[in-house]
């Protein structure tokens, strides 16, 4: 925002250098980033003027601050000046403006009030040497003096303007309306624009005379012939503005303000502006009504200012007397006042105070950054137990390191081919979250799943002629969930490959990476949370990404919580990727089901007895079913410890059979077990598998 330090004093009274402004507005944040004297070419279209030029970066945040009233606003405040508002011509009750022209908004979500004067008699010509000089020194190229107006005005309030050549408009009747059917329109310019539907059109009638909010057409500007004109000064959507700016690459002074938030409540004031200046260097005769649709009328919504909060946000007490002082001279409406605090309306020019923080931010701003106390804040020292979950996922990441494994840690992004070929440990299809504006078609979704990160790792690792690999990685897989929310859940992942690097004195040969590795790794994972006794180990209904005779899932209570295996071969083709061996789990389901405490026991002191158990059962027939029914269902004290050791296929055990082998121990704790004691109770147990599970004993 660039404006010349004496318009500025025609708004304020100031008596401060341009310096020290200068830098009481870098202080309140309005970051002044050039202050310099204008060339003497100025000086003599303004005799006796020394004057400077000021550039101020206004955040995103501060539209109102896009004008010359907001910042003389901000420099009242700052200084206790009065505030000089410039002269304007009030526009009066009658009808006369909404007989000649005509409003009507098709589109009140896109454009919330829309205003229009008229004016007859304009003599188009050159504007004055003073007006040219301060646009030019603002770095507006001046056209006229009815264009020049418009420009003025926006610099003074803000808020933008458009004038049409009244006589050009046909019908007379001024329609704001979404593009639709239109698909092209001639800009100001003379480039030919492609529209899209949602594209926001000032219609006169049906003919698109106007892009709303970023430039006008070309068939119904201001001409040297012009005699009558519609001031138009509206309020139209941000959103809306910038989409259709950014797709055309047509940026405007009016889009730069309309995308930043325009003060609907100040339109008016800004073409009773406009038609003070025609009447005063156009010889305008303005009709005294205004055509006036206000159709979303905003409410600021009060806000509570509680005294307790804005002393434990900014660290400092304010006076109730100084907080309620600086309220006022923000512009905000005090509705009530309490022991704790007061209510307040913030002005309609501030739709940034939408929150209490929002306005102790302003008391801080306006009170001074540099007044507060640059002191470190009172900490007590205190103990405390670690959080839960944090201690849980160190652990398993020094489990993992001390087993070789690298830590990986990859953007959550990846291509829409790659989640569909890993689509994750989700409880039937997801579909994935799609990235809005994506950098490359290769980051175009968030993950489903923590393999494709290894895959491009272990790519990366095997183009480098790289003999192993061993990573992991612990991170947030993302879904769109059954209605249509996003969904976030913390896996762990783990890939293998060839030889693993060993170092020390003794070092052996080693072979390559098998499936007893990663099902080492899984088993220590699980045994580190606490679930392993609880978890299923099953080969059916495998993951169609593993090998189908290499592969186990991993079940808790019937539902899935990880898989691992050796990739399946086709993949691997399609990935052009050598074989390799992946675990997946779902670290928060397993956290869920992990013990809440641990129990110790003192070292057994009578020896155990062990028996060996081996049963032909069905082929799908999970191993851990029966070790969870013996110590769940038979439950009985004397029995220690269930291992399955064996699995046997094939001669003498019938087709679609298997022998599965177990070791069952027994141990007393008061005394050592006979064989007598330990065979009858294993006859018993063995008597109860086949009646239960209709297994056959294998001799």
């Amino acid at each position: 925002m660039k404006f010349t330090f004496n318009w500025l004093k025609e708004f304020v009274g100031l008596r401060a250098s341009p310096q020290k402004i200068a830098e009481a507005l870098t202080m309140a944040g309005l970051e002044v980033e050039s202050l310099v004297p204008l060339d003497p070419g100025y000086a003599t279209r303004h005799p006796g003027e020394r004057d400077w030029l000021m550039e101020v970066n206004v955040t995103p945040n501060r539209g109102d601050c896009l004008g010359i009233l907001g910042i003389a606003r901000e420099v009242t405040v700052l200084t206790g000046g009065r505030l000089k508002p410039p002269r304007v011509d009030p526009h009066t009750g009658d009808a006369s403006a909404r007989r000649a022209v005509d409003v009507r908004i098709a589109s009140p979500r896109l454009c919330p009030r829309y205003s229009a004067r008229v004016v007859h008699g304009i003599r188009v010509a050159r504007s004055p040497s003073w007006m040219q000089s301060r646009l030019e020194a603002c770095g507006v190229r001046p056209v006229n003096n009815v264009v020049d107006v418009t420009n003025w005005v926006m610099l003074e309030t803000g808020q933008p303007l458009h004038a049409f050549d009244l006589e050009r408009l046909s019908s007379k009747r001024i329609v704001v309306q979404r593009a639709g059917a239109i698909k092209k329109f001639v800009t100001l310019d003379g480039i030919e624009r492609e529209l899209e539907p949602e594209d926001l059109l000032i219609c006169d009638g049906e003919v698109p005379i106007a892009l709303a909010g970023i430039m006008g057409g070309r068939d119904s500007e201001v001409r040297p012939e012009t005699g009558s004109l519609l001031l138009e000064s509206a309020n139209f959507d941000p959103l809306t503005i910038r989409r259709t700016a950014k797709r055309l690459a047509l940026h405007s002074e009016a889009s730069h303000r309309f995308e930043r938030g325009v003060d609907p409540e100040g339109t008016l004031y800004a073409l009773d502006r406009a038609v003070w200046l025609l009447k005063e260097i156009a010889s305008g005769s303005p009709l005294g009504g205004v055509a006036d649709r206000y159709a979303r009328r905003r409410k600021s919504a009060a806000l509570w200012l509680r005294h307790q909060r804005v002393k434990a946000l900014l660290g400092i007490e304010l006076a109730s007397g100084e907080v309620e002082k600086i309220t006022r001279a923000l512009g905000l409406k005090i509705r009530r006042r309490s022991k704790t605090g007061l209510q307040v309306i913030p002005p309609s020019y501030r739709p940034d105070l939408a929150r209490e923080a929002d306005v102790i931010e302003e008391l801080a701003r306006v009170h001074g950054y540099d007044k507060m106390p640059a002191t470190l804040p009172l900490v007590r020292a205190a103990g405390g137990m670690a959080d839960g979950h944090l201690r849980r996922e160190r652990a398993m990441r020094s489990f993992l390191a001390g087993e070789g494994l690298t830590e990986m840690i990859h953007l959550p992004f990846t291509s829409r081919e790659m989640n569909r070929r890993f689509p994750g440990l989700w409880r039937g299809p997801r579909p994935a979250v799609e990235v809005l504006n994506p950098l490359t078609q290769e980051n175009a979704e968030m993950r489903l799943s923590l393999i494709p990160g290894l895959v491009e790792s272990l790519r990366a690792q095997v183009s480098q002629k790289s003999k192993g690999f061993y990573g992991f990685d612990l991170g947030k897989v993302f879904s769109l969930g059954f209605t249509g929310a996003p969904e976030e859940r913390q896996c762990l992942a783990g890939a293998i490959f060839g030889y693993r690097e060993r170092r020390g004195l003794r070092v052996k040969e080693q072979s390559p990476a098998a499936f007893l590795d990663i099902k080492g790794l899984v088993e220590g994972i699980l045994e580190l949370v606490g679930v392993a006794p609880q978890v299923i180990w099953t080969g059916e209904s495998l993951p169609p990404i593993l090998h189908p005779g290499k592969g186990a899932s991993l079940e808790i209570a019937g539902s899935r919580v990880g898989c691992l295996g050796e990739l399946h071969p086709d993949l691997c083709e399609e990935l052009r990727l050598p074989s390799f061996f992946i675990f997946e789990v779902d670290f928060e389901k397993l956290l869920q089901y992990a013990p809440r405490e641990f129990k110790v026991r003192s070292l057994r002191r009578f020896p155990s007895v062990e028996r060996d158990l081996a049963v032909v059962l069905d082929d799908g027939f999970p191993a851990q079913r029966l070790v969870n029914w013996i110590k769940e269902q038979f439950n009985h004290s004397l029995i220690e410890e269930v291992q399955v050791f064996d699995e046997y296929k094939g001669a003498p055990v019938p087709q679609g059979k298997k022998s599965l082998a177990y070791t069952i121990s027994y141990r007393a704790e008061d005394r050592t077990l006979t064989d007598t004691e330990v065979n009858a109770l294993h006859g018993e147990l063995v008597s109860r598998i086949g009646q239960v599970f209709g297994a056959q004993l294998r001799e």
